[in-house]
């Protein structure tokens, strides 16, 4: 061997350990330009200077990187870039669908089986057994840690409730993107509504006994809080806990009975609840909570965490699992449990009380089973429901509370913030609907926020069950004018 070949091997050799060492140490150096940035930011304290685009990371630290196709299941293949995957028996593109949509960009499952079937020109919606198909949209080989890259802090949440179907759509981004722009950092998102329907792909036991999640709502939550985070905008799961009508109707079992009859019990409404004393019923509410948590969520929201406060309470017969209690310490004890099962995953918990519960009435507390002094203990935000409509007419001296937003807003903040003695952050619900409301316009949205800031409450939340928010956007832009 000649010293010019000796060279040019030699020189190969080294240039193919270089090109491996940097490959492996990838997702080391991704953040390398802004990790630069930023110790010269830090350095100088130079906070005030435009900087978009740069992550700002604390010195000495790096934001933590996962490779994306570690794990796979068999069949999958990543080369190049892109992901294939090479079926060990035949399989349908609409269920190859459902099982790789968290590894692609795609935010449904339907149009990942449209672009399945497209790309890899499949006519009738089958891959034969040992036929590679290209996985169109994958990801890239590596993605932000979304459980990594959580803040560990309650930010001052400006923020809106949007259904799981919303939350979950294709154009779901474009509704980030004005939130940003106006202002707002904070969504609510449902997992599991009133009605029972869970709304992401769950793997929970009960879920795939009694089939309660619908396609179509949440087919990619890794990809929601992914571009969530992108944006900096805090995401808050909501899980609705005892009304629930979808397991009302699968398990009787787990129903309120009567104890007159000894059949289930009735609410007198339309509303449908199961047993809050029940293990079963509280365990799989946790089990919600936990996987929304492991996948990456800053926050679970606990909706419904109470008694029914209709139909005939003393004909209701509870099972008690855990010990007969008074209706506060049941809540109670549900919140300490799920706070234990949650604490792993460094999630935050809030819960959310009815309004009429920041005057401290008995009758209030004994029937909703609510006690803020109790219920401060287990959660980290006490979210009132201060909806000034949903207040009986001449309540604390004012004919129609619809139309006193300030008032209903401050002192009920400073009201549940007294009665949580400092224990927990208070986060009011506000009203973003014109029901029982004179003039609905976004001065009454700007009367809200203001009287929420002055009670000093930590930010709000701002409830439509549509999604429609054209006078909260036109709030934030006269706020933001300092009009």
């Amino acid at each position: 061997m000649t010293k010019r070949v000796k060279r040019f091997f030699y020189t190969g050799v080294v240039l193919f350990i270089s090109i491996f060492i940097l490959a492996a140490s990838f997702s080391h150096l991704v953040y390398i330009r802004d990790y630069v940035k930023s110790s010269f930011i830090h350095t100088f304290r130079l906070y005030s200077i435009p900087h978009s685009g740069v992550t700002i990371i604390k010195p000495g630290t790096q934001l933590k990187h996962q490779k994306t196709f570690t794990g796979m299941e068999q069949g999958y293949f990543h080369f190049a870039g892109m992901l294939f995957y090479n079926p060990p028996a035949n399989i349908s593109t609409a269920h190859l669908a459902e099982r790789s949509i968290e590894l692609t960009g795609f935010s449904k499952i339907r149009n990942l089986t449209d672009s399945l079937n497209s790309v890899n020109k499949i006519n009738r919606g089958i891959i034969n057994s040992g036929e590679i198909v290209l996985i169109p949209g994958a990801l890239p080989s590596y993605t932000a840690d979304i459980k990594g890259n959580r803040g560990g802090r309650i930010i001052k949440t400006k923020g809106l409730y949007f259904t799981g179907d919303t939350a979950g759509g294709a154009d779901f981004s474009s509704r980030l993107d004005a939130m940003k722009e106006a202002g707002l950092n904070t969504i609510v998102f449902d997992i599991k509504d009133i009605t029972g329907i869970v709304h992401t792909r769950s793997r929970v036991d009960l879920v795939n006994k009694f089939n309660l999640n619908r396609r179509g709502a949440i087919d990619n939550l890794p990809k929601l809080l992914r571009e969530c985070r992108e944006r900096g905008i805090y995401t808050i799961a909501r899980v609705s806990l005892f009304s629930d009508h979808l397991l009302y109707d699968s398990a009787p079992s787990l129903r309120i009975k009567s104890r007159r009859t000894g059949r289930e019990w009735s609410s007198g409404s339309r509303e449908k609840w199961c047993d809050p004393t029940n293990r079963i019923v509280q365990d799989y509410n946790i089990a919600l909570a936990a996987e929304a948590a492991a996948a990456g969520v800053d926050e679970i929201q606990f909706d419904y965490v109470r008694f029914p406060t209709t139909g005939d309470k003393g004909d209701a017969d509870f099972v008690f699992d855990f010990g007969k209690m008074e209706r506060t310490e049941v809540i109670a004890h549900f919140l300490k449990r799920a706070g234990e099962a949650l604490t792993p995953y460094n999630v935050f918990i809030s819960i959310d009380i009815f309004g009429v519960v920041a005057w401290g009435k008995d009758v209030d507390i004994r029937k909703t089973g609510q006690s803020v002094e109790m219920l401060a203990k287990h959660s980290h935000v006490i979210s009132p429901m201060l909806y000034p409509s949903h207040f009986n007419d001449n309540f604390d001296g004012f004919a129609r509370p619809g139309d006193n937003p300030y008032h209903f807003i401050l002192s009920g903040c400073k009201r549940v913030r007294d009665l949580a003695g400092g224990e927990t952050l208070v986060r009011p619900w506000l009203q973003a609907f014109p029901w029982r409301v004179s003039r609905y316009n976004a001065d009454y949205i700007v009367k809200q926020i203001k009287a929420s800031d002055d009670s000093g409450a930590n930010g709000y939340l701002f409830w439509n069950a549509s999604n429609s928010y054209n006078e909260v956007f036109q709030a934030m832009k006269i706020l933001n004018a300092g009009i």
